[in-house]
């Protein structure tokens, strides 16, 4: 009998561990057995698994988006393969590369009544950049010779801007484990795959300098996950005298780059209508839209204003505000421009922005430190002021990211902010944290209750891999963001039933009835020590705070900063 499965999958996987492919999530079944142990037996690949097919698809998200290269995720048919919708959505909005490998009943199982299967055929739509059947494998020579063309055909996919998911589909016939075969290995070869730069055209440089050079112009840096894009940022901003504001996961506001010209209030700048007092005459946008709603509203609204988006791929403009669209790398392109500068900005408009940044900064510090603890702005500060050197810090959808976009001064210490922000949902908030933590260095994840929740079953499969990641739920008892919206003006019963959503669960109880270490404080001083001394092994620490009172807190360091300016 021939080892048809076995025969192809091989050689799949070694030319996806020779590609750079070091990790992958595995959720247990029988149907996918053949892609299960060759991952399993490989000495390159560091195999994780999972109870939990939807956390592994956000665990592998998490660890993917850390180290910048694809982590591949395999489950059995049917809807364990459905699970990995949500991961797939955030992926390809994120623009995170993942290798989706399903395993499939064959062609004579589907539509038959057959257990576990489901139709599988583009199961997740247009949330990924590629789909492919493969198709019932054969150890003839003719199709395993395809096996290394279609890793780095689908690994090309993954990386190739924008990167995002990829979804193979493998139909298997039994027998599912490896029986032996008389026939010898069909030989293969593996093209080369070779990634294309994304150099700015030099007339499209010199264009963007005509409109930037001389002029009052601000850059603003979105989400983006890739530190090495501050030193060539910050050198563009000197050399034009351009302040750069940054947002939260911008990786501008920490590090050993130049942060003269970095400011992090933005926030509060345009919230408090500084910005609009202050209009630059030209702005230069590079990243994801900014976190901050009324930086992105002030976009939206003053498109008169000449816009230049630098991004690898996509389009991200929802309100038509770009003057011009510059498809290069952000780095590169921030070279080029920088080289190009003729003439800097106005004298005084980078210290306006440097001197509103300082009286802004100083004014939310005070309002937030001055309100007591414990306080969501306040964990922020604390998580600030104790992580320690080259630490990832982790914030969930709804309020933690906003309040680090608002809240988290300039430090020169590395740190690395992410976030699950490409659908900006609390899905698989959880696995991705600890799933970047596999990555390497102290990781933080900053949750909020709901996200928590949504997500707790994680926190078995961090005890069990005894994950080295430390857990700040901050815990209102519901939906927090949901307070700042106008329906928590109306019935206050009908609000808490419908938007608030109160659950009174215990994280610290739960925590530990999962086997992670966990403690609950309201002492300001004390989470920071438990910050700043993370253990090597998954912690999780619980800090209650009160609804109503952020928005009085939110309200005030406004009103602070408004004051000050």
């Amino acid at each position: 009998m021939s080892d048809r499965n076995y025969a192809f999958v091989g050689p799949f996987v070694d030319a996806l561990a020779s590609l750079g492919l070091s990790h992958v999530a595995i959720a247990p079944g029988s149907r996918s057995s053949p892609l299960a142990l060759t991952f399993a037996s490989h000495p390159a690949i560091q195999d994780l698994v999972f109870h939990d097919e939807r956390s592994a698809g956000f665990f592998a998200l998490g660890l993917a988006k850390t180290i910048n290269k694809p982590v591949a995720v395999v489950t059995t048919s049917g809807t364990a393969a459905a699970e990995l919708l949500p991961a797939a959505v955030e992926a390809i909005q994120g623009q995170t590369p993942l290798l989706l490998l399903t395993a499939d009943r064959p062609p004579e199982l589907r539509s038959v009544g057959a257990p576990q299967a489901v139709d599988q055929v583009k199961l997740y739509g247009d949330a990924v950049k590629w789909f492919h059947e493969v198709g019932v494998p054969e150890a003839t020579p003719e199709f395993v010779r395809t096996a290394p063309a279609l890793a780095v055909r689908a690994w090309a996919d993954t990386m190739d801007a924008p990167m995002g998911p990829v979804h193979l589909n493998f139909s298997f016939r039994e027998p599912l484990v490896p029986v032996e075969s008389a026939a010898p290995p069909a030989q293969s070869r593996q093209p080369s795959y070779h990634a294309a730069m994304l150099a700015p055209d030099e007339a499209a440089v010199s264009e963007v300098a005509n409109v930037i050079a001389g002029r009052r112009t601000l850059i603003v840096v979105g989400p983006q996950n890739d530190p090495a894009l501050a030193g060539p940022v910050a050198a563009l901003g000197a050399a034009g005298g351009f302040p750069v504001m940054a947002d939260g996961l911008s990786q501008l506001r920490a590090g050993s780059h130049d942060q003269s010209m970095v400011v992090a209030t933005g926030h509060a700048l345009t919230e408090v209508g500084w910005l609009a007092a202050n209009k630059p005459e030209a702005v230069i946008r590079i990243g994801a839209l900014p976190t901050s709603k009324p930086v992105v509203r002030w976009l939206a609204d003053n498109a008169d204003v000449p816009q230049v988006i630098i991004d690898r791929a996509g389009w991200r403009d929802p309100d038509a505000s770009a003057a011009i669209m510059l498809r290069s790398d952000p780095i590169m392109a921030a070279t080029s421009l920088t080289k190009a500068i003729t003439h800097q900005a106005p004298s005084g408009w980078a210290q306006s922005w440097r001197r509103a940044d300082d009286v802004a900064a100083a004014a939310l510090d005070a309002a937030v430190r001055g309100f007591g603890f414990p306080t969501e702005p306040g964990v922020v500060l604390a998580l600030g002021d104790s992580m320690p050197q080259d630490s990832t810090l982790w914030a969930a959808s709804s309020m933690p990211v906003r309040d680090v976009d608002a809240f988290m001064a300039r430090r020169p210490g590395a740190l690395r902010v992410l976030a699950n922000r490409g659908a900006n949902g609390i899905d698989g908030f959880l696995s991705s944290g600890f799933g970047s933590a596999i990555g390497g260095g102290p990781t933080y994840l900053l949750a909020g209750d709901l996200s928590a929740l949504h997500d707790i079953g994680a926190l078995a499969t961090a005890a069990r891999l005894d994950i080295d990641a430390t857990v700040i739920v901050i815990h209102n008892d519901g939906g927090g963001i949901f307070e700042f919206l106008p329906q928590a003006e109306g019935d206050r019963e009908t609000f808490e039933r419908i938007f608030a959503t109160p659950h009174g669960l215990d994280f610290v109880s739960v925590a530990r009835a999962f086997g992670v270490d966990a403690v609950e404080t309201a002492d300001r001083d004390h989470l920071r020590r438990l910050i700043a001394s993370p253990t090597g092994h998954p912690r999780l620490v619980q800090v209650r705070t009160d609804r109503v009172g952020n928005v009085a807190l939110h309200r005030a360091a406004a009103d602070a900063v408004r004051q000050a300016l």
